[in-house]
C-alpha cells in the first residue's frame, strides 16, 4: 500500500511538472483570419483605397480596394505576458513587458494596453491594443494607426447613388468633388467607406494618420512574400495549391507537384520574406507559377519563381525562407 502511495505521488508530481511546463510555454498571437469564402464585400464598412481614379472619365468606373482592420481575440490579448510573440503589421514582436494604461469604467477590462517588445521599434514608436469594433476583440495600434488586411476589390460604376455622401475631414462635399479627388484616395489608413447591396453609400476621408512610413532614401523594405505578390494573407494555410511551368510558345503548362513540394511552397508564401532586388532580368518562359485557392475556389495568391528568385514586373527578387 505504501508503495502505491509513493507511485501515486510520483505520478502526480510528474503531471504537475508537465502542467507547469505547458503553462509556461510562450503564446503566439496572430490576428483573427478573414474567411475569403464567406466575406461579403458588397455590404459593410471597410478601409478604402481607390485604383483607376485617374481614368474614370473614359471607363465610367473605378476599383475600390477594400481592407479590414486587423482584429485580435480578446482573451489572448488580456492574457498576453512577457515571452509571448504577437504578430502586428506583418512582423513578429516578442513581448518584453505589458502595461495596462486604462480600464473600462466600473470594470476590470483593460481598454488601453501598451506592449513593450524586445525588438527595436525605432524612435517614438508605440505598440498597443484597444477594444475593437466587434465584441470581444481588440485592434492593434502602431503609433497612431491600425494595421489592416486586404479583403478584396469591388468595381464601382458611375453614376453613384443620389444618396451617396462624401466627407473630407468631417466636412461634407458634393459628389463631383469626390470624383475629382479619386486619384488622391490612396491611403486605406485614413479612408473609410460603406457598401450596401453592392452600392457605395458613403466615404469618409481624413488627412491623418498617414499609416506606416516607407523606408528612407528609397531603400527597399523587406516584405512578406504574400504581400509582395499582391495576395491575401489569410487562408494560405489551408489553400489548395496548383502549379504550372511557363513556356515561351505554349504558355503555362500544368505540372503535378508532390505534397512535400506543395508544403514547401506554402511555407515560402506564408513565412518567406523578400529581402531585395537580385537583378533586372526578364524572361518569357521557364518560370514556375504556384496558385493558391481556398477550398471554395477563391483565388488568394500566385507566386512566380525562376531559379529560386521571385519574378516581378521590374526584375527578379531574392527571398529568405
Amino acid at each position: 500500500m505504501k508503495r502505491n502511495h509513493i507511485l501515486t505521488a510520483i505520478l502526480l508530481g510528474l503531471l504537475l511538472t508537465l502542467a507547469v511546463t505547458v503553462c509556461a510555454c510562450a503564446a503566439e498571437i496572430r490576428p483573427i483570419p478573414l474567411d475569403h469564402d464567406t466575406l461579403d464585400l458588397n455590404n459593410g464598412m471597410f478601409c478604402l483605397l481607390i485604383r483607376g481614379g485617374d481614368g474614370v472619365e473614359k471607363t465610367g468606373s473605378f476599383i475600390a480596394v477594400l481592407y479590414k482592420v486587423d482584429q485580435y481575440d480578446g482573451e489572448q490579448i488580456r492574457a498576453m505576458a512577457p515571452g509571448d510573440t504577437v504578430y502586428v503589421d506583418d512582423r513578429k514582436w516578442t513581448v518584453k513587458e505589458v502595461k495596462v494604461l486604462a480600464y473600462a469604467d466600473d470594470s476590470d477590462e483593460p481598454i488601453d494596453i501598451e506592449v513593450c517588445p524586445e525588438e527595436d521599434m525605432g524612435e517614438d514608436a508605440y505598440l498597443g491594443f484597444m477594444p475593437g469594433e466587434d465584441e470581444g476583440t481588440y485592434v492593434a495600434v502602431m503609433g497612431d494607426w491600425n494595421p489592416v488586411t486586404l479583403a478584396g476589390s469591388v468595381k464601382v460604376m458611375l453614376p453613384l447613388l443620389d444618396a451617396f455622401t462624401y466627407n473630407l475631414n468631417d466636412e461634407e462635399q458634393d459628389t463631383d468633388t469626390f470624383i475629382a479627388n479619386l486619384a488622391s484616395l490612396s491611403n486605406p489608413y485614413n479612408t473609410l467607406c460603406f457598401f450596401r447591396d453592392g452600392q457605395l453609400i458613403w466615404v469618409n476621408k481624413y488627412d491623418y494618420p498617414h499609416g506606416p512610413q516607407g523606408a528612407e532614401d528609397g531603400e527597399f523594405r523587406e516584405t512578406p512574400v504574400w504581400k509582395f505578390c499582391h495576395g491575401f494573407r489569410d487562408g494560405l494555410d489551408t489553400a489548395v495549391i496548383t502549379a504550372s511551368k511557363t513556356d515561351c510558345e505554349e504558355g503555362p503548362i500544368p505540372v503535378e507537384i508532390t505534397p512535400e513540394e506543395a508544403e514547401g511552397i506554402r511555407q515560402l508564401a506564408m513565412n518567406g520574406t523578400v529581402i531585395g532586388k537580385a537583378n533586372d532580368m526578364s524572361v518569357t518562359g521557364g518560370t514556375w507559377v504556384y496558385s493558391f485557392e481556398t477550398p471554395g475556389g477563391t483565388h488568394l495568391l500566385s507566386v512566380e519563381l525562376y531559379e529560386g528568385l521571385i519574378v516581378a514586373a521590374d526584375g527578379m527578387y531574392s527571398v529568405q525562407r
